[in-house]
């Protein structure tokens, strides 16, 4: 079932999405430059997962795997699109673009300051720290050819490269099978509109929190 493999595809997607914030001439390239294919362990202590993610250059397409074999997302840069995948089930679900935008694609002001170098797996990274989807502060570690090394909060490792090989990814890999039966995700219930409250029952002078 391809709905259920949604919250492991979504770590690592996570962590690569960048939000919008400043805009500023000294920042890092948030998307590889070249073709490679990386390993990460994303998680905490005995919760880790592996996921592997592949990028090609030439077609701006990623390719990211979930912990379930034969489920993984299509990230189609160029057509900004979506789609979660299952071999298993001959399945699609295509997904909407993410209101932070796809994963790794930085918008043109995302605000980035430059605390340092580091070392991770073997290649060195520049460390960058940025703010997360939900306004927090993140310390991420790109190579000068923009794949993602590291993303941290503090002392906790969200994201970590363990291995990365650069080489031709080959395009089969990063095409949605022909033939899989197309969907889109169940819409949660709408709620109706709230009625007004009666005088007993104020209505509260703030937003919601």
């Amino acid at each position: 079932m391809i709905q259920g493999a949604l919250p492991a595809a979504a770590l690592l997607a996570a962590a690569l999405a960048v939000p919008p914030a400043v805009a500023q001439a000294d920042r890092p390239a948030t998307l590889p430059t070249r073709d490679v294919d990386v390993t990460y362990r994303a998680g905490q202590g005995d919760r880790t997962v592996s996921q592997r993610s592949r990028w090609s250059a030439a077609t701006r397409k990623m390719r990211l795997d979930t912990p379930t074999p034969g489920v993984y997302a299509i990230v189609d840069y160029a057509a900004g699109t979506l789609a979660m995948v299952s071999d298993r089930s001959r399945g699609v679900l295509d997904m909407p673009v993410p209101a932070g935008g796809l994963p790794g694609q930085a918008a043109p002001n995302a605000a980035f300051a430059r605390r340092g170098d580091s070392q991770v797996a073997g290649l060195p990274c520049t460390e960058w720290e940025t703010r997360d989807l939900g306004g927090q502060a993140t310390l991420t570690c790109f190579t000068a050819d923009g794949v993602l090394l590291q993303a941290r909060h503090g002392a906790q490792v969200l994201v970590q490269a363990t291995r990365v090989a650069y080489g031709v990814v080959d395009p089969a890999a990063l095409a949605v099978p022909p033939g899989y039966a197309h969907e889109v995700p169940r819409a949660a219930p709408s709620q109706p509109a709230p009625s007004q409250p009666a005088p007993s029952q104020p209505a509260p002078s703030g937003g919601s929190r």
